[in-house]
């Protein structure tokens, strides 16, 4: 585990987006695991004005959300939604080359298709992930293990943080743990003071389905972007080893 400690979110943000477009320059066709989120608002911005200046290029990449809320369609607190306003094209990642759970299909049936598209990707080059204020990853949440795409009924208080907040219940559909595991590279940001107990169990608390962040800690190769608000203050990573971020997936 690498622990980079950043002044802010934007500084988190731009050492984040460092790892991708470095890896997407080594493997122009890499596929990446895809979040939402209010702490990802900074990193896609970032991504997008370096896809305007010519410095990125997603274009081949091939992106599988995380996660989906089961809103009807064109609901503006979908994670969709969401990714047309931040990322999909903006930050030259091609729509047509994402991947995203389905809310209108039978939730059994749309899980099932989700990890057949994941396992014919072969394992996923880079997953960036945020972290819940109680620990979940994707919408991973406290209590029993799954490794494959499951339903969870959202809690009111996420369901609360969505813009706009969505009334319960909610439910979604989630990436489980198996693609998480399985991924050539982890990322994960946390920049939020509400974030720090999620970072404490991850770094130093017992591996713990109550926490869930915890279940990934011995991933070979995971780095973790935070401010001191969320819990950083461990010394920094030297830049050296982020500018060898991507070779380090060619290998």
């Amino acid at each position: 585990m690498r622990i980079h400690t950043l002044e802010g979110a934007p500084e988190a943000a731009a050492a984040a987006a460092d790892v991708l477009v470095r890896a997407a320059a080594a493997d122009p066709e890499l596929a990446l695991g895809l979040p939402t989120g209010r702490t990802m608002v900074p990193f896609y911005a970032e991504l997008a004005r370096r896809h305007r200046a010519g410095g990125a290029d997603l274009s081949r990449a091939r992106g599988f959300n995380l996660d989906e809320l089961l809103l009807p369609p064109g609901h503006p607190a979908s994670f969709r939604a969401f990714m047309e306003r931040h990322a999909w094209g903006r930050t030259g990642l091609d729509p047509g080359r994402a991947d995203i759970p389905d809310p209108t299909a039978d939730p059994a049936t749309e899980c099932a298709r989700y990890d057949r598209a994941l396992a014919a990707a072969g394992p996923l080059d880079l997953v960036v992930l945020g972290v819940g204020a109680d620990g979940h990853v994707a919408y991973n949440l406290p209590g029993p293990v799954h490794e494959e795409t499951h339903v969870v009924e959202v809690p009111p208080a996420v369901a609360a943080t969505l813009r706009p907040p969505v009334a319960p219940p909610l439910r979604a559909l989630t990436m489980g743990f198996a693609p998480l595991r399985t991924a050539r590279r982890l990322l994960l940001l946390a920049t939020t003071a509400d974030k720090r107990r999620a970072v404490e169990a991850l770094l130093d608390g017992p591996s713990d389905p109550a926490w869930p962040c915890s279940l990934l800690r011995g991933h070979p190769s995971f780095d973790l972007f935070l401010t001191p608000e969320a819990g950083g203050g461990r010394p920094r990573q030297e830049d050296a080893e982020l500018e060898t971020a991507g070779a380090a997936l060619s290998r």
